[in-house]
């Protein structure tokens, strides 16, 4: 069921009816930011893409319940679809920009398919962590430039021995893009079944957190990267979210809980511990079972 309402960073609830009497000093987060949050999708709609990537029990339960959100855990996605909106205003008659298709009885909006190059692209605001692991960032230790010794003996050298430096490299054979794989490959699938040819797929990764220090030390310099995305067997693709599908369904139909989401898909826990939208009716967290999960 929908989201109803957010929650004030003291733990007070607002209504979605009450949104014009918002307390915006209150709430640290003006009325037009929470009115973009509250914009939601037709609860009978077919599933879409993003909800069959995400654990089927996430998506059943934030389908089943009414909830609450609170606007600082969805200021990253809020500012990645005005990244999306902005860019958008760019693409010309050459490009398909932002539109939703449907096939499998599954919904996905393609971010921008280049016609004229074949290319299709997903614009991505996430961390460099996720950055790093799509792109197969390695490195070697390597005499430091500068001439610098080691003033004592440590971890990497012995005192008085130069000082070595983590030189970073792209190894395209550790480089995993997880879920964007899936996700864009049924992109793909869904353009292909409307007659366009993909030949090219990338994410467009801007990083939020880039230019800091753990960014760089994940081998992260630059704050925008193009990630290429491996083609995947059409035949994995659909076997894969046809699956999803049906899990989701017959979860909805029967009112049956699906099975606790996996490592994978709650980030081994983390995600329940703070990011899940369904984390305060999740009968698998507040059971304590989802420790088997980080565990």
């Amino acid at each position: 069921m929908p989201v109803i309402g957010f929650t004030y960073p003291n733990g007070d609830k607002l209504l979605l009816s009450q949104l014009d009497s918002v307390d915006t000093r209150k709430m640290g987060i003006t009325l037009p930011t929470l009115r973009a949050l509250a914009l939601q999708r037709d609860n009978n709609r077919p599933p879409s893409t993003t909800e069959l990537i995400i654990g089927t029990c996430e998506s059943y339960l934030k389908r089943k319940h009414n909830y609450f959100i609170n606007p600082q855990d969805k200021a990253f996605a809020l500012a990645g679809t005005m990244h999306h909106l902005k860019l958008e205003k760019h693409a010309d008659e050459n490009f398909i920009c932002e539109e939703p298709f449907e096939g499998f009885g599954i919904t996905g909006i393609p971010d921008l398919y280049d016609k004229n190059n074949k290319v299709l692209y997903d614009y991505k605001n996430t961390g460099s962590y996720k950055v790093s692991k799509a792109l197969g960032m390695s490195f070697i230790m390597v005499d430091d430039p500068s001439g610098e010794l080691y003033k004592k003996s440590g971890r990497w050298g012995k005192v008085g021995t130069p000082k070595r430096i983590k030189q970073w490299y792209v190894d395209p054979e550790k480089a995993d893009p997880e879920d964007w794989t899936l996700q864009l490959n049924l992109y793909r699938l869904f353009l292909e079944e409307s007659g366009y040819e993909v030949e090219k797929i990338y994410i467009q990764a801007t990083v939020r957190d880039g230019g800091i220090m753990a960014s760089r030390d994940r081998g992260i310099s630059n704050n925008i990267y193009l990630i290429p995305v491996p083609m995947m067997s059409n035949e994995s693709v659909k076997k894969y979210f046809i699956k999803k599908r049906d899990e989701l369904l017959t979860a909805l139909k029967t009112d049956n809980l699906p099975e606790m989401c996996s490592k994978e898909e709650t980030w081994d826990g983390k995600k329940c511990e703070k990011y899940c939208d369904a984390r305060s009716f999740c009968p698998y967290i507040n059971s304590g079972e989802i420790g088997d999960v980080a565990s």
